[in-house]
């Protein structure tokens, strides 16, 4: 039975106000989002500013967690490979050590299934690994499927709704991982998973403070204006 852990709704409005360092929403290390200044704005309006990484909108981005698709998701499918090989082994030895010849073609072909079990799963790892992949930064949120067509979508953390995780199987809540999905405030911008994540409760609040934090920051600068 799945498990849900969900988190309320972001504050909207131009009166929230902008967390202090002494209760940053932030983890230790990673700085608050200090937006565009007057003096860069300025300056990015009159063309001095011809870094195309440091103009306005993307100054002051930093990545702030990154992460794929986890290798412990195959580790049920790794222990039944590995108990269908010993069980082979000990065919083989019955077979060939014992003097049981006759039961050498069977003996070859559980032993070249159990091959083919183990490459199917190298190659569902490979693929899991590099189709998955995940990009946190103080501003957006990046989501990138696919191996030979690529595809990245991408979620202003402005447009954040909701936060939750979904844990598919006890063997997963023991293994610590999960699926993070993050439930856009447009209709029209689809909802993002984040699957087979390490400790997803932990991402989910991370992206959940960088999307409050981020709304703070914005709202403090309209009120500013």
């Amino acid at each position: 039975m799945a498990t849900t852990v969900s988190t309320t709704e972001l504050g909207s409005g131009p009166s929230a106000e902008a967390p202090s360092r002494a209760d940053s929403l932030y983890p230790e290390g990673i700085p608050d989002p200090r937006g565009i200044q007057p003096a860069e704005e300025q300056a990015a309006e009159q063309g001095e500013n011809t870094d195309p990484t440091a103009g306005t909108g993307v100054e002051g981005e930093i990545v702030v967690w990154e992460g794929t698709y986890s290798k412990r998701k195959f580790i049920g499918r790794a222990l039944v490979r590995l108990a269908l090989t010993i069980g082979w082994v000990a065919l083989a030895v019955f077979t060939w050590g014992m003097g049981h010849v006759n039961l050498a073609y069977p003996t070859w072909f559980v032993g070249g299934l159990v091959a083919v079990l183990w490459l199917a799963l190298v190659f569902r790892m490979f693929q899991a690994q590099y189709s998955h992949s995940y990009r946190l930064t103080n501003r957006r949120l990046f989501v990138s499927t696919g191996i030979i067509h690529r595809r990245r979508d991408m979620m202003e953390l402005m447009r954040i709704k909701d936060v939750f995780t979904r844990q598919q199987s006890l063997f997963d809540r023991w293994l610590g991982l999960g699926t993070v999905v993050v439930v856009p405030s447009d209709n029209q911008i689809p909802t993002f998973y984040l699957a087979g994540v390490d400790d997803p409760k932990e991402v989910m609040d991370l992206i959940w403070h960088q999307a409050r934090s981020e709304r703070d920051q914005r709202s403090v600068k309209v009120d500013s204006v």
